[in-house]
């Protein structure tokens, strides 16, 4: 505790990074997710999931090594770890969409469109609206995961939360390793709850 209360203000500092790092990954994953979810036809799901499958199989190091090489940026820093982040939300995220819009009744887009409702406004005053509770649980299992991922891109010169474990271990201060654990599990643990008191406002029927 001594070691936490004298550096409150680093971890803090940490964690505003760790957030900013994973904020973009997980509302642009999340946004590809949906639209991958409503393009892609239902002849190529299969051949979709094994793709994603396989990309969210790939360990997070062994991606945020091979990404500078793909797309031309610079092995030490935040570009790869957000693309790489954001591409395991895509991967983890389309399903829980495509499962999401699977799920609402078909009554309901027949109906809408009965009620001279266009595919635009299908999507948005029904689809979507029915479609809320599935988007939120599996934004939320993208979330979670996000955090946790993102803890390992300080060994990629990101210093967010993940910064706590190296150097800790490096010094051999298990107060260091277990406040940066600590840190994640909470930030998880609010984050989490906030996706789900958002899912009640938006969708309160459920």
């Amino acid at each position: 505790m001594e070691w936490v209360a004298a550096n409150g203000s680093f971890i803090l500092g940490l964690m505003v990074t760790h957030i900013a790092v994973c904020l973009v990954p997980i509302v642009l994953g999340a946004v590809l997710g949906i639209v991958l979810a409503r393009i892609i036809p239902t002849r190529f799901a299969g051949a979709t999931q094994g793709i994603l499958g396989s990309i969210y199989a790939i360990p997070s190091l062994a991606l945020f090594v091979t990404l500078p090489v793909i797309i031309g940026t610079s092995f030490i820093g935040p570009t790869n770890v957000v693309v790489a982040l954001t591409v395991y939300v895509i991967s983890s995220f389309y399903f829980s969409a495509r499962d999401a819009f699977a799920q609402v009744p078909s009554a309901s887009r027949v109906s809408a469109s009965a009620l001279g409702m266009n595919a635009r406004q299908v999507f948005f005053h029904v689809e979507l609206p029915l479609a809320i509770p599935g988007l939120v649980a599996g934004l939320r299992v993208a979330t979670a995961s996000t955090l946790s991922i993102a803890s390992i891109a300080a060994v990629v010169g990101v210093r967010n939360l993940g910064y706590l474990f190296v150097d800790g271990f490096q010094r051999k201060i298990p107060e260091e390793v277990v406040s940066g654990i600590l840190t994640i599990l909470v930030l998880s643990l609010l984050l989490d709850f906030g996706l789900w008191l958002l899912g009640r406002v938006l969708a309160p029927w459920r």
